[in-house]
């Protein structure tokens, strides 16, 4: 048996090793970077834009408050439901109903990938379009999920209720909205909901002007900012009054 052993395992008798070599050279020549051939290819780097319809950018710093705790920046932490910053509400279901709209280009259809949404951006206020090609149908809406302010909606799953109403899910915490009427599901927030067409291959929504959409849903006034800024206690007696008691906790083993 052990003359067995070593033909297969040190001679390789049954081509074992010769094949996983096989397999590893073959992983070894067809690698690639799949990320520097998106970086490279302006076509496939440019479904990855912030925004479809411009190269402008919004930092991250502008969605939300960066904090600094013992050293390291992270966002600050959402507000409890009910507190400011939560379950944000238009003064009215219909916002804009007497503001004078127009119809805006805002990309080419193929500029939107089918059965997702995409972030555009109007003025100082983010957008979201849904190109719900499984049921030929387009929605704009807010891409601030009013939950917790976070415009993440373009990102959110789309799909519809058993009884047809095409519907958005908020990828944070799967708060659902209908994307024609902008009606929560499941409770009783909302979204602002705009019109949208096509003519061509041109994307059109109907909106307000500029000025009017920003007072609502301007990015720079739906800020996420911390109540009170955290509490950094690194290198005080306070820290070391704690530390001091972890370690002089004793541990019952049961």
């Amino acid at each position: 048996p052990i003359e067995h052993l070593k033909e297969v395992i040190i001679e390789d008798s049954l081509g074992i090793c010769e094949e996983l070599d096989s397999r590893m050279q073959y992983l070894v020549d067809t690698y690639h970077d799949e990320w520097a051939e998106v970086v490279n290819d302006p076509a496939r780097r440019a479904k990855f834009k912030q925004f479809v319809n411009t190269d402008e950018v919004q930092p991250r710093e502008d969605l939300i408050e960066f904090i600094d705790q013992r050293g390291q920046v992270r966002p600050t932490d959402w507000a409890a439901d009910g507190q400011p910053q939560t379950n944000w509400k238009p003064e009215s279901t219909d916002v804009f109903a007497r503001s004078e709209k127009s119809w805006v280009s805002v990309g080419k259809t193929s500029d939107f990938a089918p059965n997702v949404g995409s972030a555009i951006l109007y003025g100082d206020s983010q957008l979201a379009v849904f190109n719900n090609a499984q049921r030929g149908e387009w929605y704009c809406t807010q891409n601030m999920c009013p939950h917790k302010q976070a415009f993440v909606l373009s990102q959110g799953i789309i799909g519809g209720t058993a009884d047809g109403i095409a519907k958005v899910a908020c990828p944070l915490h799967k708060k659902q909205f209908g994307l024609a009427d902008g009606k929560q599901l499941d409770g009783d927030l909302s979204l602002i909901t705009f019109d949208v067409k096509i003519e061509g291959d041109e994307v059109m929504v109907e909106l307000p002007a500029k000025e009017e959409v920003d007072a609502i849903l301007g990015t720079n006034g739906l800020r996420v900012e911390s109540s009170c800024s955290a509490l950094d206690i690194s290198g005080t007696d306070l820290e070391k009054e704690i530390l001091n008691g972890v370690r002089n906790t004793t541990v019952t083993h049961v």
